[in-house]
């Protein structure tokens, strides 16, 4: 019973990932409800899956830590807010086994969108590309970066080594 309990509330990390990277891209915001749902779903699997509490403890820290600094980068500037939140609701889900992969990878790739936004932004768009908001919205240069994608990526590469992927691929189909 508790597998089919806990099937869902780790198979919400990769779907809400990808959702949150989703909306990012299309609307340039990340809901706070993506995080909060985040969170609660590492909680019920953390209870269900018997993580003792120092193991939780270490989970909270990092996320929390993560929280911090990407709060100051927010606070600089650098990200938006709903990035900030992400990025310690999705270290949440590392821990510290793998919260430094995650932002490594997250980084990687936040440079290379950059790069990638910043060439799609020099280019003239046709027409039709224009008349569809969210893309002229996300050619105008003085549009932010949609970060939540790098975030998304990041957590994805790194999702198939945790010990959340590990419990979906050994729970019994039947």
């Amino acid at each position: 019973m508790t597998d089919w309990i806990l099937l869902p509330s780790i198979f919400a990390f990769p779907v809400l990932a990808a959702y949150s990277a989703a909306s990012d891209l299309l609307t340039m915001q990340i809901p706070n409800r993506i995080s909060l749902i985040l969170i609660a779903c590492f909680l019920l699997a953390a209870a269900l899956s018997g993580l003792d509490l120092t193991t939780i403890g270490l989970h909270v820290a990092v996320a929390v830590g993560t929280l911090v600094v990407t709060f100051i980068l927010f606070a600089i500037g650098q990200i938006g807010g709903g990035d900030a939140k992400l990025a310690a609701a999705i270290a949440l889900w590392m821990g510290p086994e793998h919260v430094f992969p995650f932002l490594v990878y997250t980084s990687v790739f936040g440079g290379l969108l950059t790069l990638g936004f910043l060439g799609f932004r020099s280019m003239a768009l046709p027409m039709f590309a224009l008349r569809e908001p969210w893309i002229a919205r996300l050619h105008e240069k003085g549009m932010g970066i949609p970060y939540g994608i790098a975030l998304c990526i990041g957590g994805l590469l790194i999702f198939p080594d945790t010990i959340w992927f590990k419990a979906l691929v050994a729970m019994p189909l039947i």
